[in-house]
């Protein structure tokens, strides 16, 4: 009361979820993506709309000032459709294979700099993804930090074991139609929630509009 300008984080505590800035992502997931924890994006096919979410991401997350790490685990980002103010807080690591992949998020889940990490493996051979041993993500969630990392990570099927949210992502548009703006798209995502341990207790649907 005394200090009406100060900034409240010292008496509420930080947000407990990093908002995606998909409306209907974020209404499912309570706010957005739970912070210290790992959420599993579903993309099943290509067109599915996980492209949109991550882009809207990046904006998202670099309008608050804040630093974003993508793992490009087959060099798939289209970084001309990104806005260069978002590119000038962005880490992007360019990947050909999982495992390289997996080396790089190794590393950047440990740094403080980066409290959000995107591990993108959509497009990565299914055969190279159904190798990584279960006790990776056990790993990972048990890295020696005190920052506890958010880490996102998106695939064509369920791979991450112990996430604290799984969603599919799912859009039906065609080729000519993803070329349209963001304003236009997002609203036709359609979202599934298909585990959740921190802000839901059972699968819903959600989609934007």
């Amino acid at each position: 009361g005394r200090f009406p300008h100060a900034p409240r984080t010292a008496a509420t505590g930080a947000s407990e979820a990093f908002a995606t800035g998909v409306p209907a992502l974020d209404a499912l997931l309570g706010g957005g993506l739970p912070r210290g924890e790992f959420t599993e994006l579903v993309a099943e096919r290509s067109g599915s709309g996980s492209a949109q979410v991550l882009h809207t991401l990046v904006r998202s997350v670099t309008a608050s000032g804040q630093f974003l790490a993508l793992v490009d685990g087959a060099d798939t980002f289209d970084v001309d459709a990104a806005e260069p103010d978002a590119l000038a807080r962005l880490l992007w690591v360019r990947c050909r294979h999982a495992s390289e992949a997996l080396q790089a998020a190794d590393l950047l889940l440990r740094d403080p700099n980066f409290p959000l990490v995107v591990l993108d493996l959509q497009f990565n051979a299914a055969r190279e993804l159904r190798k990584i041993p279960g006790t990776v993500w056990f790993r990972f969630q048990r890295l020696p930090d005190s920052h506890a990392p958010t880490l996102l990570v998106i695939t064509p099927f369920a791979l991450v074991s112990h996430v604290a949210a799984r969603v599919r992502v799912r859009m039906s548009l065609d080729a000519h139609a993803l070329d349209a703006p963001p304003e236009k798209i997002l609203p036709q995502l359609r979202f599934d929630l298909l585990r959740a341990t921190t802000h839901a207790a059972e699968p819903r649907i959600a989609q934007a509009g």
